[in-house]
């Protein structure tokens, strides 16, 4: 959540509070991943109308740089106790290459609330707002549900033109970080 606050920046809000933002929702965490509460996660944004009966959320290890690899945490947690199977494939978007961990490998009859765990390396080629991708199909009684998933990814200043545009919105002069007059 706070992920996708910091990608909505006000546009009263000055460059600088949306940098820090940015980078509040990208802190570096110390310690096992695995450790962590999907909870603890930022939930990705599903697409189109109400789908499987689980969640997938998703955290990332660092800030993003380009020209970085950066590994994102993603953890599915089934919410259903009838799920057959599950299987996810993550896809980049434009300007964000996937490096490895494409498949999650199909989980056969996962418990309700269990945590399944993958990581996903990327490699965001430019300063932007990106996306990974990820469809999610779920088997449940004799039926099979695909559901699409978006997990934005800010690299750097994100676009710059929204940079600028907060800054001019502050009332600051682009470029200069004085306040116009």
């Amino acid at each position: 959540m706070v992920l996708g606050l910091s990608a909505c920046g006000s546009s009263s809000e000055s460059a600088t509070v949306a940098r820090a933002r940015r980078k509040a929702a990208h802190t570096e965490h110390t310690g096992d991943a695995t450790s962590r509460t999907p909870a603890d996660m930022v939930a990705a944004v599903g697409a189109g109308k109400a789908g499987p009966p689980v969640d997938l959320r998703f955290e990332l290890r660092e800030p993003p740089q380009a020209g970085q690899v950066l590994d994102v945490d993603i953890a599915v947690v089934p919410d259903a106790p009838s799920i057959g199977r599950i299987y996810v494939k993550f896809h980049g978007g434009e300007g964000l290459d996937l490096v490895e961990g494409g498949d999650l490998a199909p989980v056969e009859k996962p418990a309700q609330g269990a945590v399944i765990r993958h990581v996903v390396r990327v490699l965001p080629k430019q300063d932007g707002i990106f996306t990974l991708g990820a469809t999610l199909s779920v088997d449940v009684a004799d039926d099979s549900v695909v559901r699409t998933y978006v997990i934005p990814v800010i690299v750097g200043e994100g676009i710059p033109e929204q940079a600028a545009k907060a800054a001019v919105a502050d009332g600051q002069a682009a470029g200069t970080g004085l306040k116009k007059r």
